[in-house]
């Protein structure tokens, strides 16, 4: 049996194909093939370049180079051509700074596979591809501001803050704002906020759990739909456990809170744990019981974590360290600092 490569169920007759649902979700229906028909050495030149930004720490998706496909018929095709289906294929970085670069594509899907089935995220559709001689994989995502009806107005929250280089400095992405004025400007600018507020705190929580600590400004978005003219938070991406790769992932992109707040917790011990995201819940106006429920969802569902883990395309010995990210993060947001210290 075969496996699809868009969500890793198992397929039969050893068809090389995508399941009726990844097909659906990514393609519309088509059959297309999880093969590319051409080499990673044959993209073109300007697809090969790395774009590597000057900037005082790691980046993953700084080293990254990301090539423009749209869907002709049946196949996949480099265009930067616009079209009713347009997708984005990132195939694995060259860069000397990242450890396993050859897998940050099997990492991030496998990442937003947990995100969308286990955690029930709304994310980006995407897949995995093979290139022509079966050799690394690549990450293909589907263009969630492209559709049918026309292109979403679409901005992240680095040019709804205002935030730029030029304003403040090169590591802005990083350093410009907090999630908790990101909460703000969800309030701000989206009609149903609570329920927006809410998905971006299970997002916060999801990104803590998995290692991700590259969650910075550009990695969050607003796009207006087309159909009902209001702005509305785009489903998640860029998701993947960035602790393989870079060292020093010991938190997330961004501070928590605004103006250098912290925790009675945070001072204690010096890492985010449960009080840390119950104050942040609370900060973003969340009724304190759905904090609550949510707080203890994200440390469940470790069997459902390790089988998708187990059936991934992840090497085994990154599947283990992988594992290990969640087993001590999931330890964290279990731990209470207010509970500990009660007479």
């Amino acid at each position: 049996m075969t496996t699809c490569l868009g969500c890793y169920k198992k397929l039969p007759n050893n068809q090389l194909r995508f399941c009726g649902k990844c097909a659906s979700l990514l393609f519309e229906g088509r059959t297309v093939a999880p093969q590319l028909a051409f080499l990673l050495s044959d993209l073109p030149q300007e697809y090969q370049t790395l774009l590597i930004e000057a900037i005082k720490r790691t980046s993953i998706s700084g080293v990254q180079f990301k090539a423009s496909m749209r869907l002709v018929g049946n196949v996949l095709e480099l265009s930067k051509e616009t079209g009713e289906l347009e997708y984005i294929l990132k195939p694995p970085p060259r860069s000397l700074d990242l450890r396993n670069a050859e897998a940050v594509p099997a990492n991030e899907h496998l990442t937003m596979q947990l995100a969308r089935q286990v955690f029930k995220l709304n994310v980006a559709p995407c897949a995995l591809l093979r290139f022509a001689d079966g050799a690394p994989s690549a990450y293909l995502t589907r263009r969630f501001d492209v559709t049918p009806l026309g292109r979403r107005h679409q901005e992240d929250f680095a040019q709804i803050g205002q935030f730029s280089r030029a304003t403040h400095g090169p590591n802005y992405k990083y350093d410009a704002a907090s999630y908790e004025y990101v909460g703000e400007l969800i309030r701000r600018y989206v009609a149903a906020a609570p329920l927006a507020l809410d998905e971006f705190f299970r997002v916060i929580l999801f990104n803590y759990l998995v290692g991700n600590g590259d969650a910075h400004l550009k990695n969050f978005s607003l796009y207006r739909l087309i159909e009902r003219e209001e702005y509305v938070l785009t489903p998640a991406y860029d998701l993947l456990n960035t602790a393989l790769h870079v060292d020093g992932e010991n938190g997330l992109a961004m501070p928590l809170f605004k103006d250098d707040y912290e925790t009675p917790s945070f001072a204690a011990n010096a890492y985010l744990a449960y009080d840390d995201f119950a104050e942040f819940g609370r900060r973003l106006g969340l009724p304190a019981r759905r904090v609550q429920k949510l707080l203890a969802d994200i440390v469940g569902h470790d069997t459902a974590i390790q089988a998708l883990l187990d059936r991934s395309c992840l090497p085994v010995g990154l599947r283990e360290r992988y594992a290990a990210v969640v087993a001590s993060r999931r330890q964290r947001l279990e731990y209470s600092f207010s509970k500990e210290s009660r007479p």
